[in-house]
């Protein structure tokens, strides 16, 4: 996996020089930093990445929608947000509109954007085998005792993506990000997530997330003291937190954006959109693909949107999803 990763960044490398300035391969000869400066001793090897960052995303899903609420006016309400409200279905009505039945009653709409991820075959079923729920597992591990700000077990300095750990595949990746401490020393936890080789058909097909799959949480607070030195002798360590969340992996690997129009029967027509299926990469493709159908949405022809002509919904690009293996096989093969 590691062979496959450096080949990739040198060809990205010839495609566009500016990738060396922003990646750094790392070997078991390295120096400055070597594997074990980036608390990885026993890896093959790493790829270091900048600039990088974290967020909080619930954090930042709230203060967005905390904006949009504090921008409506008393007459003129702009944005109106209906929590616990699930869309059963909807329907076409005669005069072009949308009628989207919920638990609470039907609004009818010109337009209407799914942003459904794993759940968008429930409302377009056949959108099944192009995105498909897969269970993730995520965990909150809380730091040694010894690991605070001014020791010599420092916290983290960068984020980590794990790949190839025992029997995890390259499609089953585990991640990392620290959480900082506060002025008291309090915090610290370890965000950690992965492990799906270990849960029941890797979370492939799961869409419930009210609970949590035992094997791959045992993964989580056994593995990360093993991979990262963490100067805990390898320890178990405690989890303040432990939770699942579903994802939607897209058959050919890229988020679905655009107009669900008649001819591509898939249970569309005019005026239904859709952005969704971010197989697991949600962060860092979602804000910009929601951007991208929003402009779509609102008139901007396909061509002047900024967004990789691959993310956009087509009948050539359906007719070579479904030439792809099944999302289930492709995530078990060994290379994806």
């Amino acid at each position: 996996m590691f062979d496959v990763a450096v080949k990739e960044l040198e060809q990205s490398s010839k495609k566009d020089p500016g990738v060396v300035e922003q990646a750094k391969i790392i070997t078991k000869d390295s120096e400055s930093p070597s594997l074990k400066e980036l608390r990885i001793p026993a890896a093959v090897g790493a790829i270091v990445q900048t600039p990088a960052s974290s967020l909080w995303p619930y954090k930042l899903v709230s203060w967005i929608l905390e904006n949009l609420l504090a921008m409506n006016t008393p007459l003129e309400p702009s944005f109106n947000l209906q929590t616990n409200t699930p869309a059963t279905h909807f329907q076409k009505s005669k005069d072009g509109f949308w009628i989207i039945h919920t638990t609470r009653g039907m609004i009818a709409a010109k337009k209407v954007l799914l942003t459904t991820n794993a759940y968008t075959s429930h409302l377009l079923p056949d959108f099944s085998d192009l995105i498909v729920p897969v269970r993730g597992e995520m965990s909150s591990l809380v730091p040694p005792e010894s690991m605070a700000p001014g020791t010599d077990n420092p916290p983290l300095i960068k984020t980590y993506c794990f790949l190839g750990n025992k029997k995890q595949n390259i499609n089953q990746d585990d991640y990392l990000a620290q959480r900082p401490f506060s002025a008291r020393g309090e915090g610290g936890e370890l965000m950690f997530g992965g492990g799906r080789s270990h849960a029941a058909g890797s979370g492939v097909g799961v869409s419930d997330d009210s609970s949590i799959d035992p094997p791959a949480a045992i993964y989580l607070r056994q593995e990360l003291s093993k991979v990262l030195d963490l100067k805990n002798d390898g320890q178990e360590m405690k989890a303040s937190y432990e939770w699942s969340g579903i994802m939607g992996f897209s058959r050919d690997d890229r988020p679905w954006v655009g107009e669900v129009s008649d001819d591509l029967n898939l249970g569309g027509g005019k005026g239904l959109f859709i952005c969704a299926g971010f197989t697991g990469h949600g962060m860092p493709n979602a804000c910009l693909s929601a951007k991208a159908a929003v402009e779509i949405m609102m008139g901007t022809g396909v061509q002047d949107v900024d967004l990789p002509a691959a993310y956009f919904l087509s009948k050539e690009r359906l007719e070579m999803a479904r030439s792809l293996d099944e999302v289930h096989i492709s995530d078990a093969s060994a290379l994806h």
